[in-house]
């Protein structure tokens, strides 16, 4: 029967060998079936085929199915492709092993070419509807002719004469530095290693500017060979969305209230400038820098005042130093500088002398006269140390020697230095003594939901009070945990402990644990996360992880894994004060996160209009990627009705409550629920 049938019958072997072809092989592929036995099916599936071919064998053999039916390319003996519709099913002897496979294949080059011809009609309409007043455009491979709509034109000021219709043209008009990005992914569709082209590169408008678009497009028709003739795709007009793109990244590498570089940026800095004189020769100096005073005038005068401080002497810093030299604001009354280029010490002692001068310059605030000075130490590097990290450790500990001496003053870092025991070498004792006797507690910051104003979760946050020296802030005793290791105990102990207090919470109170970048470079953290909520009770979609963006910078890759296994335990993944870090929006792309919490820096200034775009893109973002936005470090009512305009379903701030140690947690949610229902009793009277 199988030698009379249209339809081409194969039998293979468990080694995927043919054994019987019928004669039918001839009429659909052009071979005798003597050339075919024996012979492995793959040697004529098409490349792009041939593991889903594979696939379909293996779920046979193993089981998993009883037969398969697959639309295929087998090559020709001429050398063209061929549609084949083929169905599989996995034969056996009598006793139920199997015995090979059974393939029938039936020729649908006919019936393909109609329905990529429908295809092409129902694509171009549809991109046709879709596109509104995006630009259309429909490529013929075959001339490089480019046919584009009028909203194209509109989008880039020309009029149809000025542009040639020409594929050239299209090139001409793409920014050099996105040509060669561009051109590949064009490629990679265009051979088939995509499903469709996307790219985000800048056209030439007829004014001169550049408009940043989205393109996408489709190859619509392709020939027997599989090469692609026809593409047809939009390009949409981005720029306003890039416009704000660029603001994010530009304040995750700077400092929001003196757009000074931030801390992740004078890391930067400092590797460029250790790979350049490694290279090149010379020298350059680091300078640690702590502003003398500035809590007394923070705290007498207000914070406005103290944030108008700092943005005189960031100004002040910048005007006394080089284009070449990089200052950098660290956080609170911190500042970092790179001397670039100088190997003389004469030349850094005459910029010490011109910083410490001009800082010491009075400010007038709010019709007050201030007055207050700078403290530094001074590394040179690169002497003989091995790294940015210890290089900055050094002009610290020279820093340390200034303050210690009177302040407003400073001093060069020398090897004597490192032998003397520092008040930071005595923090870490005292730490090392705490983790061993278990010396610290949690304390919980409620996160309100904006719409009812309950609680809808807490932020487990970390409380040390030393015997001697009384509370020590989480900013002073976190870093140095995290610089010694110590943080991998302290994190331990913390996610067991807020799980523990979290499993006697009211409702489906959720709580959240930071997890510290040190602790993603240990193994065992998911372990870590599974026997704590095993030990409390907890379920697992009440725990939420924080991680900041400098989480997913050492090994990327490897903690976007962990951060998947995480989240298949049922943990939800918060990304915390997003935009401070390296390069927010590119983490978002490649870990859909829980929640993103908007750091407190843009909280402070919403009222301006340049940061309230700024939280509306990141919000825009987060409904994207279909995640939670907390707005962190809210204080007043201004600032709650800015976040809930913007967008933000949740809160976070002392405009509803410090950090609460856990006993008052409960009596916290029934108070705030009830304040709740009060207010919308009086709205509804």
């Amino acid at each position: 029967m199988a030698d009379n049938t249209t339809d081409v019958v194969i039998w293979l072997d468990l080694s995927v060998r043919r054994r019987y072809i019928s004669p039918a092989i001839k009429t659909v592929l052009g071979y005798e079936v003597d050339e075919l036995i024996g012979t492995h099916p793959l040697a004529t599936v098409h490349p792009s085929e041939t593991k889903a071919f594979q696939l379909i064998l293996d779920d046979l053999a193993q089981g998993r199915i009883e037969d398969a039916l697959a639309v295929q390319r087998y090559r020709h003996k001429k050398g063209h492709w061929v549609w084949v519709e083929a169905s599989f099913k996995l034969t056996r002897d009598p006793r139920g092993q199997p015995t090979g496979y059974v393939a029938a294949l039936r020729d649908v080059s006919a019936r393909k070419a109609t329905e990529d011809a429908l295809r092409l009609s129902e694509e171009r309409l549809s991109l046709a509807l879709d596109s509104g007043s995006d630009g259309l455009w429909d490529l013929d491979l075959t001339t490089g002719e480019i046919e584009l709509s009028s909203h194209w034109f509109d989008m880039l000021g020309y009029r149809a004469s000025e542009i040639v219709p020409h594929i050239n043209t299209w090139h001409d008009l793409v920014h050099r530095d996105d040509a060669e990005r561009s051109r590949r992914l064009f490629l990679d569709h265009l051979n088939g290693s995509t499903p469709a082209y996307e790219c985000e590169y800048r056209l030439r408008r007829k004014n001169g500017d550049y408009a940043w678009t989205l393109a996408r497009g489709k190859v619509v028709s392709r020939d027997q060979n599989g090469q692609a003739l026809r593409v047809v795709g939009t390009h949409i007009d981005i720029t306003r969305r890039k416009e704000a793109e660029l603001k994010i990244a530009h304040m995750a590498t700077h400092d929001a209230l003196t757009g000074l570089p931030n801390r992740a940026l004078f890391r930067e800095r400092l590797d460029e400038e250790l790979a350049t004189v490694r290279q090149q020769g010379g020298g350059f100096a680091i300078l640690a820098c702590d502003l003398d005073r500035f809590k007394t005038v923070n705290d007498s005068l207000g914070h406005p005042a103290g944030d108008e401080l700092l943005r005189v002497i960031a100004r002040r810093l910048t005007s006394v130093l080089r284009d070449v030299d990089t200052v950098a604001r660290l956080g609170g009354d911190e500042f970092a500088i790179i001397l670039s280029q100088t190997d003389d010490p004469r030349s850094v002692r005459a910029a010490a002398h011109r910083i410490i001068e001009v800082v010491g310059e009075p400010v007038d605030l709010c019709g007050h006269s201030a007055s207050i000075g700078v403290s530094l130490g001074v590394a040179l590097g690169p002497g003989a140390s091995a790294s940015g990290d210890q290089l900055f450790r050094h002009a610290d500990i020279a820093l340390y020697r200034a303050k210690k001496a009177g302040r407003n003053t400073f001093f060069f870092y020398d090897d004597g230095m490192g032998s003397e025991a520092s008040e930071r070498t005595l923090l870490e004792l005292d730490l090392r003594e705490a983790v061993l006797r278990s010396g610290f507690l949690l304390h919980y910051q409620p996160i309100v939901d904006a719409a009812s104003r309950t609680v809808s979760a807490f932020e487990a946050l970390m409380r040390w009070t030393h015997p001697l020296r009384g509370a020590i802030p989480p900013a002073e005793f976190i870093p140095l945990a995290e610089e010694t290791g110590l943080i991998v105990a302290l994190g331990t102990w913390a996610l067991h402990e807020a799980c523990r207090e979290a499993a006697s919470w009211p409702g489906d109170l959720r709580v959240a644990v930071n997890v510290s970048a040190v602790q993603f470079t240990q193994p065992g953290l998911e372990q870590v996360v599974r026997d704590a909520l095993s030990a409390s009770g907890l379920p697992a979609d009440r725990l939420e992880l924080e991680i900041t963006e400098s989480v997913l910078m050492s090994d990327a890759e490897s903690v976007v894994a962990s951060l998947h296994r995480l989240r298949d335990l049922g943990v939800r993944i918060a990304l915390d004060d997003f935009g401070t870090g390296y390069s927010s929006l590119s983490y978002l792309r490649r870990f859909p996160f829980d929640k993103i919490k908007i750091d407190r820096s843009f909280i402070r200034d919403i009222g301006n209009e340049e940061t309230a775009a700024i939280v509306r893109a990141i919000v825009g973002l987060g409904e994207r990627t279909g995640a939670t936005i907390t707005a962190e470090g809210v204080e007043t009512e201004e600032q709650f009705e800015s976040v809930c305009r913007e967008g933000c379903t949740q809160v976070q701030g002392y405009l509803f409550s410090k950090p609460l140690p856990a006993s008052r947690v409960t009596g916290f949610v029934e108070e705030l629920g009830r304040r709740a229902i009060e207010s919308g009793m009086s709205v509804a009277g």
